[in-house]
This record gives structure tokens, sequence and C-alpha cells, in this order.
């Protein structure tokens, strides 16, 4: 069923989270004295140190961005998921800008250059007038794309397109501005790139990411330099699609994307489509913190049943096997989610008669009480 709270996980299929019954504060890592077990209990929330842990106290293992933990079956596998800490940020810090993917149309009807040459002619004297070769120069559009520093400061960059045949357009870096409001002076360097398209609109040439060259930029009244950007321009996307066409109608350069940004402030968590853990900032932009896997087993009856709707694996279940979410026949792992059917009863019967002896030793207080209060009044009522 649906939650209101981003790191409750359900899995919809087969499999089990893997859990650790107890997290070393100090050092981060599973303590010396816990003990490796498997849930669907997915009721996780962030505790004061960062780590998943649900209303059992398990503690969510996985495999964190950069750590060793990997897929596979056996002990190995398993013994090597590592707690998923979610990091305490505030803001993710500014980032340079390194590739920038363009966005648009450069039309196939634009102007290519064109060449005019008359023939010799005579005047009426005799004498020859040499004639005349005369080239007009093809269509010439800007574009501006955003570029970050290191800091996560903002530039405009200016990309010239000049068509120089059909289907044929040169590309550099010839100028740009600061923030708003900042006089720097920008002096582009470098030589034109080639960009070719074929007879159905598509880029052929180039078919990776491309220098168009680099911009510095200087404090105008003093001319101390302020910063030099110089990223890698692509035209595909991930999925390898043209995002840069040549098709007719009119030429429109409708955007860009760019893998800097400014300093961002943190948003939330969510779980991705691929069982990924990611962190939320403004903007969109998500951070990688693990892989949520899915523990499966040969014999899920062979697993013994431990408190707290966990389980320890045993001879009878066979090896944990870890999986990515979704893959080898493994369920599916869903944030914002919780499944209705992972109450231990044995744990809720013994909360229950907690509870009902709390209850009725509150009550033999107040019948206690009731009757020292009748006591002490009744003589007075005789007076």
């Amino acid at each position: 069923s649906t939650s209101y709270t981003s790191t409750n996980f359900a899995i919809s299929g087969n499999g089990f989270f893997p859990v650790a019954s107890a997290i070393d504060g100090t050092t981060g890592q599973i303590a010396t004295t816990a003990e490796r077990l498997v849930t669907r209990a997915g009721d996780f929330t962030i505790d004061k140190n960062g780590f998943l842990v649900n209303s059992k106290g398990y503690a969510l293992l996985g495999l964190p961005v950069g750590s060793t933990a990997t897929t596979g079956t056996g002990a190995g596998a398993f013994n090597g998921l590592q707690p998923i800490k979610v990091p305490a940020v505030g803001t993710l810090p500014g980032q340079a800008t390194t590739t920038v993917t363009l966005t648009g149309n450069l039309s196939a009807t634009d102007a290519s250059p064109v060449t005019t040459t008359t023939e010799d002619t005579t005047d009426a004297d005799g004498n020859v007038i040499p004639g005349t070769t005369t080239t007009t120069p093809g269509t010439t559009l800007e574009g501006k794309v955003t570029a970050y520093d290191a800091t996560g400061t903002p530039y405009s960059l200016t990309v010239t397109y000049t068509k120089t045949a059909p289907q044929t357009w040169t590309a550099q870096i010839t100028g740009g501005s600061g923030p708003d409001g900042t006089a720097l002076t920008a002096t582009a360097t470098g030589t034109p790139v080639t960009l070719t398209f074929g007879a159905d609109g598509q880029l052929t040439s180039p078919t990776s990411a491309v220098s168009f060259g680099s911009v510095s930029f200087t404090n105008t009244a003093t001319g101390a330099a302020v910063a030099t950007l110089s990223p890698s321009f692509k035209f595909q996307d991930d999925s390898g699609k043209s995002t840069l066409t040549g098709f007719g109608g009119a030429s429109n350069l409708s955007g860009s994307t760019t893998d800097g940004h400014t300093p961002l402030g943190y948003v939330g968590v969510e779980v991705g489509d691929d069982g990924v853990l990611y962190q939320l900032f403004d903007q969109g932009k998500r951070v990688a913190v693990a892989s949520i896997p899915v523990v499966t087993f040969v014999n899920d009856y062979g697993l013994e049943a431990v408190s707290g709707t966990a389980y320890r694996v045993t001879a009878e279940s066979g090896d944990a096997t870890v999986n990515l979410s979704n893959t080898n026949g493994a369920g599916k792992v869903f944030g914002a989610q919780l499944e209705e059917s992972t109450v231990d009863l044995a744990d809720e019967f013994t909360d229950m008669i907690v509870t009902q002896r709390g209850y009725q030793a509150a009550s033999k207080l107040v019948t206690t009480t009731d009757a020292m209060i009748e006591t002490i009044r009744d003589p007075l009522t005789h007076i």
C-alpha cells in the first residue's frame, strides 16, 4: 500500500531485504555481535546516524556507491553487503560543467554559400576587363549555452554555427558573458568543428563529444583572471538518439543541458525504477546512494523465523542469492510503499498482553484510589 514515507520500501514479487540486527554507530559497520538476516518488513526510516532502520530495529544492507559489495550467490556476496547510510547534507555543492548536450535543428533549407563568377569582357577600346568571382556566405546562427565553473557560478557561452555546404555546418565558441551585473571580458579560442548531416536529417559526424574551443573570462576593470571554461559538446542523448538535427523548416537552437549546476538545496530521497536509492536536490538533480538488493533462496520455507518478522539463513533454505532489483527472477523494489502482511503475530500478541496488563494495573490503581477517597469522605458526612 502507498506510504507517505519515502524510505518505506516494498518488494513486488519474490525475495527479501537483507538486514543486520545492529550497526556500530562509531565505525558505520555491522556490529561484531550482530547477525545478518532477511525480512519483508520494509518500514525503514533514517535514524540519527543516517542508517535505514525498520520498526523492529533491523538496519538495511545493500550495495553503497563506491563500495566493494556485489551481487552473487553464497556467503561471500551476502556477507559482503554493507549498511546503507544516507549522507547528512543540506546543500549539494556547485559542480563545474564538463559536457553540454546540444538540442535543436540546423535547417536543411538555410542558405549555403553561393559563388558567382562573371566572364571576362572587352570595353569599347578593346581592353579586356577580367571577370570576377564573389561568394555569398552561408547562413550564420548564434546559440547560447549555460556552463558552470567549479563553484557553480553560471556563465553564458556563445556558440556560432555557419553553414558551409548543403547539410554541413561549422560550430565553435566565439564569446560569452558572466553572471548578471558582472563586468567581464570574454576571450574565445579554438578552431571550428564540422557538423555533417545525412539526407535524412540525422547527424552523421561527429559521433562523440568534441571540443568547440574555450573561453576565458577576465575582470574588465582589473584584467584579473576569473574563469576559463572549455566543456565538451555532444549531440546524442544517453540512448544514442540525435539531439541536434538537420531537418527542413526553420532552424531552432532550442536549448541545451549540462552536467554542471549551481549549489542545490536538499529535497529528500527516492527509489528509482532501477532499485537505486537516490538523494534528491533542486532542479531534479539526483545523486545515487546505494542499490537496494533483493535476496532470494531456493527454499524460502527453509528459513528460520526470528523475532521481528526476520529470518535466518539455514542449510534447508540454501545459500542466499543477492540480486539487483527486478533481475534474475527477484522482485522489484518500490519506494513509498509498504507490504501489508509482514506483521509478526507473536510480537503483536506480546505487545497486546503487555498493554492489557498495563491497563489492568491502571484500573486497579483507580479502584484503590476511589476506595481511599470514600473512606476519608464517609466520616465527614456524619459531622
